[in-house]
Formats: structure tokens, C-alpha cells, sequence
């Protein structure tokens, strides 16, 4: 299979995992030049009149969803020999449950970070008629933006229930058959009632559990963990664990109540309460936030339940540990403070030339030091609006892009099947319906190209005027530091207080200035 190029559009990079239904691959999209995934089911699975059309259900469930925390599915079809396949969004990451067994757990920032993606995402999944029911920490990618900030993927809609516009329920797997990871399983589901929404609300409450503390609210055997999620209250987060905050820990009791009237109602409620935590992250980055402090293991995780309808497990795992190195923190901390020691300075100017008025040189260089402060603001909401800019662009061509992708596997569908083949005035006419949505795609693809391309260059015309902005700026904190040591000593023993502070202050920003690079 590497090197061959399936069905005349995607040629196969490498192996990324198998499972009982078939092989995963990394391929590169030959007319797009973009790698995805794509998911082939093994032949002889392929005769299968009722899987086959699982799996062209799950195509058209997941297609539906257009939301940046849920993989998006492009394309599916049949191959020369029979074999069905599906291509998605590559997440280069790591799986939830991997991060889980390199860190022990995450701390509350980072959880909460993570969680609100989640739950953002299975709202909207919820409001296309889509529940997942498989939830779980190895169908959750993390990847990184730009800014190095946690990014959830949710993966593998395989077990998805589709509730019809009239409510009826469109299942992907048959009634009575087992599946889904005992783990993070809701009681009406062990039960055999019917399951909702709401079942995939009880998942984020394990899931939460597991991100805080490392470890699911129930593990052991598979009968005892199922028994415990029927009978069982789940365990109090703040008892093992003080650090967490009661509200949170009042939110995943919510999530994890036995019976669904009871618990959580939706993915938007959910979404509302983790805001009103305290140290949910508001700033820009706050994937990065959560990184500063990894909580150690506390013991070894709970090994998923693998089942036959678990669809694929990762034998590979792309990219490397996302783990934020030392420097980098320490950089990160040593900018923070010198920001705060630049303001003691300017503070300390500011009350000089209040105590002694109508000095020029010590106006002009607050002045610049001001300007210069608000120069580097402006850049910063300029590059973070640059970022937003080249996300939303990216993310709305995508989700066009994955419309007419999925429009033309449709359309090619029907003029392959073998059933019914079509007569040769329509199959004429799906060709050509087929051709006129390829040359969209590429339109879409190159203006997208175009539209990223002028952003980034944006960004570089940004990043060297913020160089040489911080140059300057760090030059008006020399001279100012330089003018107010000059007239401290002028005043000798008059300057009392202010000598006091400055002998505090004037050290520690020469500590920072020196820590910045030398004197331009």
C-alpha cells in the first residue's frame, strides 16, 4: 500500500494504525497537496450490505458537523477492489490517553482549557442530531496552534446514534449489541434503556474525573466498574484532591448523577459553568498557561476495554512530546517580571517629576517610554486578530471544501454502483456534475493558498516591526533608568524616600535590562 495511489486522488505516505475493521493511513491528497487521514476497511468486511452502509452513515453523520474541535470527514467511497474508505483531517498529536500516561494528570487550567473545547464541540454535535457514545480518552487528539496551546480533536463517530429531524433514531450499530469502553459508560446505557444526549455528558464527567486526578471514577473489572457506574457515587474530587476548586468539583458530581433528568442538561450548560470556575484561562494562551505546571503521576492508568467495535487502535502516534521546555517557561516568567519592574520604574519617574516639576529630560523620556508601550500593545492585538484572521479563513474554507468534497463522493457513488448502474445519459451527466464541483475545490484550495499566503506576510512585516519596537523600547528604559539615577544623586540627601526606592527599583531593572541583550 505506500506509494500506491487509491481511487486516482490520494497516494499513501505510511501506516498510522489498524483495528478489527481496518487500517488507518497517512496519504497526501495528489491535486491539493494536503495530508488526511483515511480509514479502509479490510476486504472481506466489504461485502457486508449492512456495515457497508454503516459506513457510509457515519460519512454523512460526521460531514453534517462542521466545528473546529471535531475531525472533519472530506470524502468516502469504494476502491477498485471492493473496499470501502473514508478520508478525514489529519490531527498530527497525541491521544488524550497518551498525555495522560506521560503526565499522571492535568492541572486544573489545562483541564478546564481542555474541557470547555469538549464540550463546545459535542454541543454542536448534539444540535446536528449527533451523539458520540464513545467518549473517551483515547478518541480525543490534542494538537497545537501556533501558539503552542491545547487543541482537542474528537475522534471516531463509529458508535454515533443520528436522531432524525422527526426524532427517530438513526443507530450505526444494532439494538442489543455491545460496545464502548466500560469506563466512561452512563448507567442507562449499561441498563440497555435508551440512551440521549446526555450520555455523552456523563463521558465528559469520567473524562474530567480522569484529567484531575489521573484516573477514571471507577477502574477494576470490567463487571464491577459497569456495577459501580449503576449503584456507585462517584468519589469527591476535593477529598484526595484540596487544590481543586469546590465549583469544579460540584460540576463533575453534576455530570456524573445516575439518573439523566437529573444530570447536566447540554454541552451549552456545560460550557457556562466551567467559565464561572476560578482560573478558567481568559487570556490568549491559555494552553500555555496550563503547561507550566504538570501534575506528577499518581499511579499507573486504567487500560481501555478494547472491543470489536472499537474501530481503530494507534499503533503510531505522530509528533513528538508537547511537554513546554525548561528555557521556554523560564523566558516566559522572566518577561512577565520584567514588565512588572518597568512599571516600578516608570511609577518612580512618574512621582519624581511630580516632587520636581518642569524637568524636560525626564518628561521627554516618559513620554517615549509611554509611546513605545503603546506601540507593543498594538502589536500585540494586531498579531492576535492576524492569528484569528488566518484560523477563521482556514477553518471556513475547510468546511466548504469538506461540503463539495463530500457532494462529489456522493455524485461518484451513485455512478459507480454496481446494483443500479446509472444509464449512459446520466452517467454522462454525473461526470459532468462531478467535474464542475472538482474545479471548486481547486479554486476554493488556490484562493485559500492566496488568502494564507498574504497573511503570513503580514505577519512577518508584523514580527520585525515588533523587534525593532522592542529595541527601542528597551532603550527608553535605559535612558530613563540613566536619567533618574542622575537626578536622585543631584539631590543627594533631599532625594530621602525616592533615594530609598530608586537604591530597590534601579538595580532590578538593570538586572532586566542586561537579562534582555546587550545595549543596542
Amino acid at each position: 500500500m505506500i506509494g500506491a495511489i487509491l481511487d486516482g486522488t490520494y497516494r499513501v505516505v505510511r501506516l498510522i494504525g489498524e483495528g478489527a475493521t481496518g487500517e488507518v493511513y497517512l496519504v497526501e491528497h495528489i491535486h491539493i497537496g494536503r495530508h488526511e487521514a483515511i480509514k479502509v476497511l479490510r476486504p472481506e468486511l466489504a461485502a457486508d450490505a449492512r456495515l457497508a452502509s454503516r459506513f457510509r452513515r457515519e460519512a454523512r453523520a460526521i460531514n453534517r458537523l462542521r466545528h473546529p474541535n471535531i475531525i472533519g470527514i472530506y470524502d468516502f467511497g469504494r476502491l477498485p477492489d471492493g473496499r470501502l474508505y473514508l478520508t478525514m483531517e489529519h490531527a498530527n498529536g497525541e491521544t488524550l490517553d497518551v498525555v495522560l500516561r506521560r503526565t499522571g494528570r492535568l492541572d486544573v487550567v489545562r483541564s478546564l482549557y481542555v474541557l470547555h473545547q469538549l464540550a463546545s464541540a459535542i454541543d454542536h454535535a448534539h444540535s446536528h442530531g449527533v451523539v458520540h457514545r464513545d467518549l473517551k480518552p483515547h478518541n480525543l487528539v490534542l494538537v497545537e496552534d501556533k501558539q503552542k496551546n491545547d487543541v482537542i480533536k474528537i475522534l471516531d463517530f463509529g458508535l454515533a446514534k443520528v436522531l432524525n429531524p422527526g426524532g427517530e433514531r438513526d443507530e450505526l450499530t444494532l439494538r442489543g449489541e455491545i460496545f464502548g469502553t466500560a469506563e466512561y459508560m452512563a448507567p442507562e446505557r449499561l441498563g440497555g434503556g435508551p440512551d440521549d444526549p446526555r450520555s455523552d455528558l456523563y463521558a465528559i464527567g469520567c473524562i474530567a474525573f480522569e484529567l484531575l486526578t489521573g484516573k477514571p471514577p471507577f477502574t477494576g473489572p470490567r463487571a464491577l466498574v459497569m456495577a459501580s457506574h449503576m449503584q456507585t457515587p462517584p468519589p469527591a474530587l476535593g477529598r484526595a484532591f484540596p487544590g481543586i476548586p469546590g465549583i469544579l468539583d460540584l460540576i463533575v458530581q453534576q455530570l456524573l448523577v445516575k439518573e439523566p433528568a437529573q444530570r447536566m442538561q447540554s454541552g451549552k450548560q456545560l460550557v457556562s459553568a466551567l467559565e464561572q470556575v476560578p482560573g478558567f484561562p481568559r487570556t490568549s494562551t491559555p494552553g500555555r498557561a496550563g503547561r507550566l505546571s504538570i501534575a506528577p503521576p499518581v499511579g499507573a492508568s486504567v487500560t481501555p476495554n478494547v472491543e470489536v467495535h472499537d474501530e481503530v487502535t494507534m499503533r503510531e502516534r505522530a509528533g513528538a512530546p508537547r511537554q513546554m521546555a525548561y528555557a521556554e517557561t523560564a523566558a516566559a516568567a522572566t518577561e512577565e517580571v520584567r514588565d512588572e519592574v518597568f512599571k516600578a520604574l516608570v511609577a518612580l519617574a512618574e512621582e519624581t517629576s511630580d516632587l520636581y516639576p518642569g524637568d524636560g529630560a525626564l518628561t521627554m523620556v516618559l513620554v517615549d517610554v509611554e509611546r513605545f508601550e503603546a506601540d507593543r500593545a498594538r502589536f500585540v492585538r494586531e498579531r492576535a486578530q492576524l492569528e484569528e484572521r488566518h484560523a477563521s479563513a482556514a477553518q471556513s474554507v475547510r468546511e466548504r471544501e469538506g461540503s463539495l468534497r463530500f457532494a462529489i463522493a456522493e455524485l461518484r457513488f451513485e455512478r459507480q454502483r454496481k446494483d443500479q448502474p446509472p444509464a449512459e445519459a446520466q452517467a454522462k451527466d454525473l461526470d459532468f456534475q462531478i467535474a464542475q464541483l472538482d474545479g471548486r475545490v481547486r479554486e476554493l484550495t488556490l484562493a485559500l493558498g492566496h488568502e494564507l499566503a498574504a497573511l503570513d506576510e503580514r505577519g512577518i512585516e508584523l514580527a520585525a516591526a515588533e523587534h525593532d519596537n522592542e529595541l527601542a523600547r528597551l532603550e527608553a528604559y535605559r535612558r530613563l533608568r540613566s536619567v533618574l539615577a542622575d537626578r536622585v544623586g543631584a539631590l543627594g540627601e533631599s532625594a530621602g524616600e525616592l533615594a530609598s526606592k530608586f537604591a530597590v527599583v534601579g538595580p532590578a531593572v538593570q538586572d532586566m535590562l542586561d537579562s534582555a541583550g546587550p545595549n543596542p
